[in-house]
This record gives C-alpha cells, structure tokens and sequence, in this order.
C-alpha cells in the first residue's frame, strides 16, 4: 500500500492523532458504530485534511446513508463513497468465515434471529457476488434457521440482480463457460458431536491443543547465545492464557500460519503423524545435502526433531527454507507433547468408538461397558474442559444416557454450576437430548445421528490412520450433492432445479453401507500407522458449477478439512463458509453462554 501512497494505517475505534494536511482513506463495516466514528472525525475539531474517500465492506441502511449527509463538514470533503461488497473473511483460497461467533446466542435463543439472518444474507451476498455467482440455494429442511435465511438470502439475491444491470454470472447465456453454483445451507446444531472430537490433522490440533489467536501463533526461539535447541512453545494454560513471561535468553517471535504459508497450506490437513514424518524427511534431506562436512557424523543416524531443528540453523544457505521447516517442526512437536502429555491416544480411541459404534477391531461394545470406561476416563482426567467434552461426546453420540447413570458419570465429571449450564443450553436450545426418553431395552451401542443421517454418516472406511475413523456427516452430505444424490426431501431447494442436481425421498442416504468389520491392524501403536496407502495429490482440475456450502452457527476444522479433501477426490470446486470457525473451547464456551 506504501506504493499507492498510503503511509498509515490506524484502528477507528482507537484514539488517533489529527493529520490535517492529509487525505484519509475509510474502509468500514457498514454498522451504526462505524458511521457514527466516521462523522465524529469530522466534528469541530477535524481530524483530516480536504479530502475524504468512504468505501463500506457492505451494503450502508438508508439511515446510516442520512447520517452521513447530515454531517456538512464530511460532505463538502467527500470525495468517494462507494460498497466494497467484501464484508467477509476469506481464511482460505475456497474458505470464508463472517467471524460472528456473537451470533451463536442470537440464532439459537433466537431473540435477533431476524435481524442476524438478514446480515448472514447480505454477507452471503456479498460472497455470491464477488465470486460471480447466482446459485440454486438448497437448505437443511429440519433447521427453521437454515429455511429462513435461504429464503432471505434468495430475496436479497434477486434485488441485487434487478438492481445491477451489469451483473453477470457463471452459467448466464453469455457466460456459459461453467454451470451455476449450488448454495447448500446447513445448521450447526445438526451435528453438534464433530466440534467436539479430537482431531489429529495438522491444522485442527494446532487449533484445538495450541495458542493460536486467529491465525497468529507465537514461537519462542534461543537466542545466539544459547544453546542448540528446538526452542519452547508459549502453551495456553487452563483458562486459555498464554504465559507472559519468557527467559532471558530466549526471543518470541509472532508467525501467522494463512495462505502464504506453502508449508502450512501443504500439511495442513494431513494426521500428524504424516507432517511429522514429511518434516523429517526434508531436513534429512536438506542436512544430507550440505557439502561442508559438519553433519557427515549425523549421517545413517536417527535425527531427533531436536537435532534436526539445530542443523538447519547452521545451513545458510536454505536460510529461507530452514527457517519455514525448523518453525513447523515446532509446531508439530509441541502438538506431540500436548498428545502424549495429555493421554490422547487412549482417549482418542474412546471418543472413536463412542462416535461410530464399533472399535478399532470392527467389534461392537455394549452401552454398559461403554459408560463404564467414560466414567473410568472422567475420574483420572484434571482438566474441567476435558472432562465435560467427553461427556457431551457420550451423550450427543448416544441419544442422551439413561437416568440411571446420571449420578456416576456426573460425579465422575464433577459437574457443577457451569457445567450444568451448558449441559442444560444443549438441551433447551440445540435440541440435543441429555437424557432418552426411555429405556430401549438394547445393550447394541447406538451410532451417531442414526435418526438423521444413515449408519455410514460417521464411519470413514478410506482413513488412511486407525484413530481417524470417525467422519464429520458433513463429508458425505457433500459427495452427494456433487454426485446429484442429495436428497431433495432432506434438502430442499428455493426455487426449481435441473433434476440431475438431487433425488426424491431417500436414495441419498442408502448410498453407503457400514461396512461389516474394521480393517485397522490390533495394538495402540497400529493407531498411527497407515490403514491404506496415501493417494498421489491431484492436479487442480474441477468440472461443473462451484459447491458453496455455509454453516449457520460455526464450522470446525475437520469439516474444513473434509471439504478439501472432496474437492480433490471429486474434482469439483467447493467452497466452505460459515458464520466463524470454532475450535472446540469455543464451541462449548458459546454453548454455555446462550
């Protein structure tokens, strides 16, 4: 921006020193706060020079337009003022958050579900039309939420069209190049157990187990002076703060993991099992190559994380790419001292039988046995966060637990006042059952949403990694909306569709069949070990009309990564959004203060 002229960039909401021989450039979200700061920069004592240029990230309200008219210092300098239409986040090349997890209370308490749908659709529209696109639009047809703002959105999406004459899309007569997108719609609180699960891809267990604040993660690195080491990690402790204090010898240094991260965009998504070993292998390879003779003794060993980390500093010439590699082995080894500090392996392993009903044998555990082990887990794990996600993994699973193991799991769990609240805002306002509504009289373990998606909606029988057997449902709603087996019944549309983009009453969820056994080798250890062989990435090359689906009430990161991992195995461009990414603190933390 310094090349266009621009040599400061300051917060509106901060107090700011007047420039009044400079222009000022506003980039503002069209909200009454915002416009109301922006006049005030123009009261009596004027903070700018002759010339103002106003862009809003989206459509500005009639009354917010009027008080900018009003403001007769403003307007004899107004020199632009003009929508950006971009009032979203896009974290990712094909993902997108409008980072409204406040939103979360006004959906499900539903006291502003209007007023928050109205601005989830202008936001959708903004996305929409940025990206060229007037999609079918297709919602979740059991989410109230879901129908409401497909069908506002549709209408904002039409007045948009009449308004702007010059606006084309993919798939118009003149643009026929690419289909129409599609639009799916769906609801949070339809599946409210896979923000909850633990997750071993790269990106979702540096979100869930590390600080990282946004995409900001802060390293802590020796200083010259010190010692060879691979260098600390500034952890979050119990109630989420890092600590502030750093020894004296050592240097924090901030790194954003995004976009312009080739390694983070590489391994993002890959069981950390598989970025430790691809890390690996790079600096062997990096180390290997050095002609100076300093690592010939180190050559035919094993390398420790910490070792190798040490010998790419002293490579000056992969300078840039040592620094890249030594940070994301930092990552992954504090992830894998979180996992092993933490007893996330066996945990792992109940958590994956609770979501999909059988274990990692292909058996299929009774409830009993089942309730016992939680319990057994609860008592011998201190952290109160902990404790309460995997009960709330135990009953969204199930159904609810029956009332007679109330009293031991409750105990085992210490559930207390807090506790209790989230247990209770579950219930009353995501319509998740804490209790069955009677005794079923079946010792069978239930699996995971068997009332709304089939039996194959939480079972992965492609995961590469034994402790990855549980799918976000997510996954197989989108394979069938791009296979044009996504059932109109379940998902209904706005308006009328082509009838190769969905089916009638459901064929889409009979596509898939549990399969009779578990393939994944016997032992804790076979829990990291590869299932199958890992595909060759594919070349990018999609067909047909984009797939845009949005998430009403937060996405996880295992759903971000399932959509990429369609996108590649089908070849058709999706792109995901939702009103914010969660990680699973937040989820429950949002679930407490509904």
């Amino acid at each position: 921006i310094m090349e266009r002229r621009i040599t400061l960039v300051e917060d509106i909401t901060k107090k700011r020193a007047p420039f009044k021989d400079m222009a000022a450039v506003y980039l503002l979200a069209p909200t009454d706060d915002s416009v109301n700061r922006l006049i005030a920069d123009y009261g009596e004592n004027v903070l700018y020079g002759k010339a103002a240029y106003v862009y809003f990230l989206g459509r500005i309200p009639e009354k917010q337009l009027e008080k900018i008219r009003n403001c007769k210092r403003l307007g004899k300098r107004l020199k632009a003022l003009s929508e950006a239409n971009v009032d979203f986040l896009a974290k990712e090349s094909r993902a997108f958050t409008f980072d409204m997890k406040k939103s979360f209370s006004d959906v499900y308490v539903r006291k502003g579900r209007s007023r928050i749908e109205a601005k989830m659709a202008e936001k959708l529209l903004s996305v929409c039309s940025t990206l060229n696109e007037l999609p079918h639009i297709r919602y979740a047809k059991d989410s109230a939420t879901a129908d409401s703002l497909a069908k506002t959105f549709h209408a904002k999406m039409e007045q948009f069209v009449r308004n702007n004459e010059t606006f084309w899309y993919h798939g118009d007569p003149n643009n026929n190049d690419r289909e129409r997108a599609t639009l799916l719609i769906l609801d949070r609180k339809d599946d409210c157990l896979s923000p909850l699960m633990h997750d071993f891809t790269y990106q979702a267990m540096v979100n869930d187990l590390l600080s990282i604040d946004d995409e900001k993660i802060t390293l802590v690195t020796e200083s010259a002076s010190a010692a060879d080491d691979v260098g600390a990690y500034d952890d979050e402790d119990e109630d989420g703060e890092g600590s502030a204090e750093l020894e004296t010898n050592k240097q924090a240094k901030d790194i954003l993991l995004n976009e312009n991260d080739h390694v983070w965009v590489e391994l993002r998504g890959k069981h950390i099992a598989e970025v430790i070993s691809t890390l690996s292998d790079r600096c062997r390879e990096m180390v290997n190559s050095d002609t100076s003779g300093f690592t010939n003794k180190e050559k035919g060993k094993t390398m420790s994380l910490s070792q190798m980390a040490s010998a790419l500093k002293a490579l000056p010439e992969y300078r840039e790419v040592m620094a890249k590699l030594s940070q994301h082995m930092q990552i992954a080894h504090q992830c894998m001292d979180k996992f092993q500090n933490g007893g996330l392996l066996d945990l792992s392993e109940l958590e994956q039988t609770l979501a999909t009903g059988v274990t990692e044998d292909g058996k299929k555990p009774g409830i009993t046995e089942m309730v016992e082990k939680v319990t057994e887990e609860l008592k011998k794990t201190k952290s109160v966060t902990a404790r309460l996600r995997l009960l709330l993994i135990l009953i969204i699973s199930q159904g609810g637990i029956k009332s007679t193991d109330k009293d031991a799991l409750w105990q085992a769990a210490s559930v207390g006042e807090e506790e209790q609240k989230v247990l209770d805002n579950i219930q009353n306002h995501l319509d998740v059952p804490v209790f069955k509504a009677g005794d079923e009289g079946s010792a069978a373990f239930k699996a995971l949403f068997g009332r709304k998606v089939s039996s194959s909606g939480d079972y992965d029988a492609d995961s590469e990694f034994a402790n990855s057997r549980y799918v976000p449902p997510l996954k197989h709603i989108l394979e069938e909306a791009i296979q044009h087996r996504l059932s109109f019944d379940d998902y209904p549309s706005v308006a009328p569709m082509p009838e190769m983009h969905g089916t009638g009453s459901g064929s889409a969820h009979s596509a898939r069949k549990r399969p009779d056994g578990s393939a994944r080798r016997g032992g804790a250890t076979s829990r990291w070990q590869r299932a199958v062989p890992a595909e060759k990435t594919k070349e990018e090359s999609y067909q047909g009309g984009r797939l845009i689906v949005f998430v009403v009430g937060g996405m996880c990161f295992s759903e971000l990564r399932v959509a990429r991992d369609v996108m590649a195995k089908e070849s058709k461009e999706i792109i995901a959004g939702s009103s914010a990414f969660l990680k699973p603190k937040q989820f429950i933390d949002l679930i407490r203060r509904l």
